[in-house]
């Protein structure tokens, strides 16, 4: 039973990490796992035997987790585009109350470190608007794999990991500022797909063109990137908050900003607009209800 409880958990987990403004950490804090899996990542060579007993359910866990909610996500980004931009624009615009109590700045300080936060927001609308067209389509396509991409999705990989050991911060929300995170959730629908069609030798071939180098990424982030991230947070606790601050600040705009969210709908009409604003709320009511859990 401790064992199906972990597993169960880590779906949660896993579930949580690809739905951006929603932070995996946060539901493992929640859900009494969160030290102990730390634990386990850092003594993974000094005490591997304990710390596969721990990681192994939570892990398996977290890879069903990930599939089943990426599997819905992009079933929605294909036909509900707008509504489903709108709930993950939502969820992150809840977590930013989380994100600034987490800041832990004295009040002469605040000011000065929402120079950061907004520094960051910035560079990243800045990138938004000057950065050429994504690479998600030659994954669409099923194209021919290319270095430049395999680094992007490498990249990617490794912040987004450092990111999820961090409460309050989402993995998937990290693929979103790199814009990985259409391809990641069209991944896990292809990867369902070959399941059911295993001859599929060019559709295996897309999902190895990506899964390769993001999966390499992921893993040296959690190995290496988390101990940056935590010695950032060490030495430079509220400045590093104060960026991730901005950072999902200026995400928001991103969403709104990428033709993406808008690909399913021939036409805005008012009543989209209603539908996406109520979308919108749910979602921030969701991480701000995360938040709260998170701390009584």
């Amino acid at each position: 039973m401790h064992v199906l409880f972990l597993f169960l958990k880590g779906m949660a987990v896993g579930g949580a990490n690809v739905m951006p403004g929603v932070s995996g950490a946060t539901l493992a804090v929640i859900f009494r796992i969160y030290d102990k899996l730390i634990e386990s990542i850092n003594n993974l060579f000094s005490n591997l035997k304990e710390s596969l007993k721990f990681l192994i359910p939570v892990g398996l866990g977290m890879v069903v987790g990930i599939l089943a909610v990426g599997e819905a996500i992009d079933f929605l980004l294909g036909r509900f585009s707008m509504q489903t931009g709108g709930f993950i624009a939502g969820l992150m615009a809840g977590s930013l109350p989380f994100i600034y109590n987490q800041c832990g700045s004295s009040d002469n300080q605040t000011k000065k470190y929402f120079l950061y936060a907004i520094a960051a927001a910035v560079f990243i609308i800045l990138i938004t608007l000057i950065a050429p067209e994504s690479d998600r389509d030659v994954i669409f396509e099923g194209a021919s794999f290319n270095f430049a991409l395999a680094a992007h999705l490498f990249i990617g990989g490794v912040f987004a990991a450092a990111a999820m050991v961090v409460p309050g911060v989402s993995g998937a929300m990290v693929l979103m500022l790199f814009g990985l995170f259409p391809i990641a959730m069209h991944t896990i629908s292809n990867i369902r797909e070959y399941l059911m069609s295993p001859t599929d030798v060019e559709l295996l071939l897309s999902i190895i063109a990506v899964c390769l180098p993001l999966g390499i990424g992921i893993v040296a982030g959690v190995l290496l990137g988390s101990k940056l991230i935590a010695l950032l947070l060490k030495k430079f606790y509220s400045q590093t908050y104060f960026v991730i601050l901005g950072l999902v600040f200026g995400t928001i705009f991103v969403i709104f900003n990428d033709p993406a969210t808008y690909q399913s709908h021939v036409e805005i009409t008012p009543l989209l607009v209603v539908f996406t604003a109520i979308t919108f709320v749910c979602g921030a009511a969701t991480s701000l209800f995360l938040g709260k859990r998170k701390g009584e």
